[in-house]
């Protein structure tokens, strides 16, 4: 079957970028209201918020590894990516949560519903990119980024028309938002169906085994990952230090758009800049901006110093997000890609448990700041280890 081209990207590549536009319109925009739910409504501490993050991002990693490997033996990606954006719909449950324990549950099966689906996702998009993975994963972040500008967006909008100037976030707001974001997850659903198509690859080496044909370059990518998203907390910390200093609830959800704005312009060129010269240099660019904009974010408390950090912020995601995918499909071969998505996915799922969580206790025992330049510390360390032994 012939591989139709939009705009200079192959239909499967369009598809799945329209599908991760929709689900950061409602997914992102739900994800981001969940922290101030859980501290303004529901009275958690920062040390439980940041146990729910964890373990809604990390524990359904697990499955990545088994989803990238099944998606390898079988060819067929497809299927698996449906099963996730079903499960990702049970977002809309949050719309009846009262507790921590059931936003935790249904938060946990919207991630296990994007570990069902990245890795086939992204080991789709790597086969249809012809050679071109940096543009084809630039253009898939770049919408994925533009969804979470309109989505929050939104989210400033509702709170503005309807929380009668709300500095926190209310129930009522809540439950608005959610329902209002929750339709765009159904309409991914529908596209994926009526839309995606499989493209098999010649398969030489069929058994289920994990070996060295990832290779020593993925694995040691792979271990400075595990190191710098070990600081790499949950943005929910970001979320109530811009709180703390001030900013209004619509005002948080505007400034998280304007990030999410600066990430979708800057990620698309950047990654194709990384066709040309290369991923290492973009990485360590990235988490060195990264780092920089952690130690000011330790000792930030102007309101305006908070708003320029978090559109620096954005130039990181950036510089990141599609080069480091785009970074795994050069050095894996095409037909054990699902299982190395699977298991880069997996390691920097489950790191952001133990990350969330010390920086959670960093935050509540010494303080913000503290948890901030610990992030800042693991970042740089990384980038030093991928400068010089990658």
């Amino acid at each position: 079957m012939a591989n139709h081209m939009y705009f200079g990207f192959g239909r499967n590549i369009v598809i799945l970028s329209i599908v991760s536009f929709l689900n950061d319109i409602g997914g992102e925009t739900i994800k981001r209201t969940i922290p101030l739910f859980l501290a303004n409504v529901l009275g958690v501490k920062t040390s439980i918020i940041g146990l729910i993050e964890g373990i809604g991002e990390a524990t359904p990693q697990l499955l990545q590894p088994l989803a990238g490997l099944l998606s390898d033996k079988t060819q067929k990606r497809k299927p698996l990516i449906l099963v996730g954006q079903l499960f990702r719909t049970s977002m809309l449950f949050l719309s009846v949560a009262v507790s921590w324990p059931q936003v935790l549950l249904f938060r946990f099966l919207d991630r296990t519903g994007k570990g069902v689906a990245n890795a086939p996702r992204d080991a789709l998009i790597s086969i249809s990119s012809e050679g071109h993975a940096g543009r084809s994963f630039g253009l898939n972040r770049a919408m994925d980024n533009a969804g979470a500008v309109v989505g929050m967006a939104g989210a400033a909008m509702i709170i503005l028309l309807f929380g009668n100037g709300a500095v926190r976030m209310t129930e009522g707001i809540f439950r608005m938002i959610v329902l209002l974001a929750a339709l765009p997850l159904f309409i991914s659903l529908v596209l994926l169906v009526l839309f995606l198509r499989d493209i098999p690859v010649v398969h030489h080496h069929p058994r289920w085994v994990l070996h060295n044909r990832l290779g020593n370059t993925y694995y040691r990518f792979l271990l400075f990952s595990f190191l710098f998203t070990l600081g790499n907390s949950s943005d929910a910390f970001l979320i109530l230090k811009g709180q703390g200093a001030g900013l209004t609830l619509w005002q948080i959800f505007l400034l998280l758009a304007g990030y999410s704005l600066v990430s979708s312009i800057s990620g698309l060129p950047l990654s194709n800049l990384s066709d040309r010269i290369g991923r290492k240099k973009l990485l360590v660019a990235g988490w060195l901006l990264y780092a920089f904009v952690y130690i000011l974010f330790a000792q930030s408390t102007s309101v305006w110093m908070i708003v320029g950090l978090f559109l620096l912020y954005g130039v990181y995601y950036g510089c990141t997000e599609g080069v480091a995918k785009a970074l795994v499909s050069d050095v894996v071969d095409k037909e054990h890609q699902g299982t190395a998505y699977g298991v880069y996915n997996m390691v920097v799922g489950l790191t952001l448990l133990p990350a969330s969580v010390i920086a959670g206790f960093l935050w509540q025992t010494v303080g913000p700041a503290a948890a901030f330049s610990f992030g800042a510390g693991t970042a740089f360390i990384a980038a030093l280890g991928l400068m010089f032994f990658l």
